[in-house]
Order: structure tokens, then sequence, then C-alpha cells
């Protein structure tokens, strides 16, 4: 049988004018009096029989539809959800709109109230406080309206709007995302897809991060902008793979890297950092040119491709090279406006509210990933990622905590963090609770499963101990990293008491600092 390849080569007047003018007025005044009398009767009538509380649209329902999320990914941006297939539509003698009043709390499966969950009908975002209480009222909503519960670390509950009671009490399950990066130019035979769900599938591990675009988009897109540029590249059949690991149970994560996009920055100078000497493209110390993250333009492109991925059926987006440059000579950067933290934060934060507004009538989370060193710092590190801001438009926030990335010095430990991959690790997670005030369901951060240089190798040994750390920090998951996708399972699935003792507070001071801003580094190993 021949191999099959999942990824495919780069591809009239009066109102009574029967009645005569000249007739005494006592009568048409009489008939016009009868008349009255009857309509408002009928209308009385009809009013009266039209209204509809949430309990008897209940009792008038025969079936309903369970929402999903739509397979074509063209209507993805006209269609919020659809029908499960084979499911019967809802049968009703309703009225072809629903109103309603809900209100309600969210709990945990122990029934502690959930902070910061979403409930959403698609057009209106809720976010409960401390006490996980909410209300929300629908007025003229479509009958295949659904609510959507979701929040950080739990798994999303979904119900049509038809069928619910005025008082709601949902309880929510945690889920925890253990996840393994997929390269496509490194992964795309039936064999290497078959390779990552057997790892999945005898694991600690229960979902895939594919990119979709970097610079290059990998699939089919359709987004105006992107093709006009001549980056839409086609290598793999993005509906057949997603399909495949659906058919496991496996949680899909698109990533979409934004800003670091030469080959658009070449196609439309217009949308690029420009250089204030030259007025030519900027480019990093790599040669690299950059769009400006300011371009309103670029922030509805990127997310067209979200909603666009979205509709492939991904559980999740996620945003890397979601920041400004990070090396080059800064003083040279144009960005057409003033180039100061504000900006820079607004631009960041702008994209990704207007992402997740498109994404909100999908279901779809979202992410973002951020460097490690905005755990240690109070501001946006120049580049526009400020940890705690940037959570407040995501579900989940990553940070890239390498410990090979960590420069010597940078993190109190007895050497290179390198050396130190459980303690450097519980450091990261413990800043980043700081950062997020006790709210760790939010972070799954980037976990090291590759070699850096000279630096000690990274094993089984290595990689169970980041894991260990991010469990015992109370995460929502991790993701393991490794550009050439070569993982090690023995590290995914620790056994018990095979891992040290957590590091003493002590060791768990970080040291103040800065990263070396123009280190250069190999394409894949940080982002």
């Amino acid at each position: 049988m021949p191999k099959r390849h999942y990824f495919l080569p780069p591809r009239s007047d009066s109102p009574l004018p029967w009645l005569p003018w000249g007739f005494s007025l006592i009568f048409p005044v009489a008939l016009l009096a009868l008349v009255g009398t009857l309509l408002v009767g009928a209308f009385a009538d009809e009013g009266q029989a039209s209204v509809e509380t949430p309990e008897s649209l209940i009792a008038q329902t025969s079936a309903t539809i369970t929402p999903t999320f739509v397979s074509d990914p063209v209507s993805a941006t006209t269609s919020a959800t659809q029908p499960t297939q084979g499911a019967a539509p809802t049968v009703a003698s309703t009225p072809a709109m629903t109103t309603g009043s809900f209100e309600g709390v969210v709990t945990d499966s122990a029934g502690a109230p959930v902070q910061g969950a979403r409930v959403s009908d698609g057009e209106t975002l809720q976010v409960t406080g401390a006490d996980g209480l909410f209300q929300m009222s629908f007025a003229g909503a479509e009958p295949d309206a659904s609510l959507r519960i979701d929040a950080p670390g739990y798994g999303a509950w979904e119900q049509p709007v038809a069928g619910l009671t005025v008082r709601l009490d949902v309880a929510l399950e945690t889920q925890v995302v253990n996840a393994i990066y997929m390269n496509p130019n490194m992964s795309g035979t039936d064999e290497d897809i078959d390779r990552f769900i057997e790892i999945i599938d005898t694991t600690a591990a229960n979902a895939v991060v594919i990119d979709i675009k970097e610079e290059i988009i990998y699939y089919d897109s359709q987004v105006e902008l992107f093709v006009d540029a001549g980056t839409v590249r086609p290598i793999m059949d993005l509906a057949a793979v997603l399909k495949k690991f659906k058919d496991h149970g496996i949680y899909t994560i698109a990533r979409l890297v934004v800003f670091k996009d030469g080959l658009v920055a070449k196609a439309n100078p217009d949308m690029a950092v420009l250089n204030n000497q030259t007025g030519d493209l900027w480019r990093d110390d790599n040669g690299v040119a950059w769009v400006n993250p300011m371009v309103h333009s670029l922030w509805e492109a990127n997310a067209d491709l979200a909603v666009e991925a979205a509709g492939y059926g991904f559980d999740e987006i996620q945003y890397d090279y979601v920041r400004f440059p990070t090396d080059g000579d800064f003083s040279t950067m144009d960005f057409g406006l003033e180039n100061t933290q504000a900006n820079r934060e607004k631009s960041i934060e702008g994209f990704l509210a207007l992402a997740r507004e498109r994404l909100l009538p999908l279901g779809v989370r979202q992410s973002a990933d951020v460097f490690g060193y905005t755990l240690l710092v109070d501001d946006d590190l120049g580049i526009g990622q400020n940890f705690p801001r940037i959570a407040q438009h995501v579900d989940y926030i990553s940070p890239m905590i390498y410990p090979s990335h960590w420069p010597d010095g940078s993190l109190a430990v007895d050497g290179h963090p390198n050396d130190f991959p459980y303690e450097t690790i519980e450091i990261s997670m413990r800043r980043a609770g700081e950062k997020l005030e006790g709210e760790m369901l939010q972070v799954r951060p980037w976990l090291q499963d590759f070699n850096y240089f000279d630096l000690m190798p990274y094993g089984d040994d290595e990689v169970r101990a980041q894991i260990q750390a991010v469990e015992d920090a109370g995460g929502s998951g991790w993701m393991l990293w490794d550009p050439n996708n070569r993982y090690h399972p023995g590290g995914i699935d620790p056994e018990p008491g095979s891992i040290p003792a957590a590091a003493s507070p002590e060791a768990g001071t970080p040291v103040p600092g800065r990263p070396v801003a123009r280190r250069r580094h190999t394409r894949g190993s940080i982002r």
C-alpha cells in the first residue's frame, strides 16, 4: 500500500376611500370606534399568547441541537456554531427568537467558587468574580444559541439556551493540557503522525501543538493579506492531520507566529518596521525584517487566520512572537508612533483583545507565549510583553522557561540554570504565581526537551524533573519544545519518588537582572 502523506508539496391617500365624504360624520365615527375596539381586543389576546418563560420554552422543545465548531473554515467567519452531525434539529412551537434571564454560580468539582470563569453566548461575555456568580439576559437570541462557561484549567461546559433553567449551578471539571510540539517541516508522513499519537496515547501527554504559520503558512489559507504576499505555501493537509489526532481524543493547539514575519514585511513595507536612517526595512541582528505590531491591519489579518484555523477544529490558538523585536539597533527602529512602553503594551494587548473577540463565538481558547524573563521584571522588557497584563487577554499564558536560556547567574542556583532543571522551573513557576496572585491554573509553560550547544544534554531525567516542578507548583499542564521533534517519552510519565525534594526557599530566590538583549540563538530554541 502506498505511503500516505498528510503533508503535501508546496502548493393610496385616504385611509377609508370607500366612505363618501358627504355622509354625516356620525356613521364613520361610530364605525371607527367599533373597529378600534375589535382590533384592540385581538392584539391584546395575541400579545398575551406570545409571552414565553424559560420553563415553557423547555416544555415545548422536543429535541435540541448540541452546538459544535464548524468544519468548513471558510464559513467559520460567519457561522459560530453548527449542529452536531446527525443530530435532529430543534422542533418547537416557540417563536423564532428566545428571551430569558439566567443567573448562577460557577464552582469547581469540590464546590469552591471559580473566579475568572468566562460566561458567554457568543456575543456577550461576563467574567465571574471571587464568588463565582454570574447573571446574563438573552433578548432575541436565536433558538439554537448556546451558553458556554469556560475557565483556565477546566474543561468547558456548554448547553443550548433553549434548554436552560433560570438558575444555573455549574460545576467545572479540571482539565490539564500536556502537549508536545510538532514542527511540520520535520514531521510529515504517516509514520511521523503515528509516532506522535503513540507518545501521547502511552504517556501523560494528551495534546499536540502544531505550527500553522511561521512566516510561511503551512496550510491552504484563504486570508487575503497572506495570499497576496505569497506566504501561503501548503505543505500539509490540515483537515486530515487534525482528524487523525481528533480520532484519538487529542487536544489540538495551533501555533501562530504573529509579528516576526519578514516575508509580509518585504511584500508590504507600509506594514513593516522601518529604518529611520535609510527608510528601508529595519532588520534585526540576524537580518530578519519584522512587521510593525502597531499596524492594526496586521492585527486583523492574524485574527482572521486564527478564526480560519479554529474553523478547521483546533481547540486552541496560540500566539508566538507576539512581541516587538529583541535584538538589533533599536535606535534606528521606526514604528510610525513613539516607541514607548505604553504604546508597545497597547499594541500587543490590542491584538490579543481583538483576536479574543473574534474567537469568542467559536468557543475556541487562546494563549500566548512570553519570555521567561517577564517573570522577573515589572515592565514590558522593551518588547510589549507585560506578564500580568497579557494574562488578562488569554486563557493560558505560556512563559518559555527553558533552563538553557536563563543566563548564568540570573537565578539563585549553584551554577548554570541548565544544570538545575527542577530548581529553575520551580523558581519560574513561583514567580508566575506571584505575578498572577496565585492564579496558577492560567499558567502552562514551555519546557525544554532539546540540547543547547555545549551545556549539559537533556534526557528522561531532566525532562521529568521539569514536569515535576510544574505539577508541584499547580500549573495547568506543560508543553515540550524540540524543533527537531525528538522527544524523551520516558521523561513524560514520571514514576512516584523518582524526583528529588523541592528546592529550598533560599535556592528559589531570583536574582535581579536582565537578559542579554543581543544574544544570538539558533532557530527553534527560543522565540
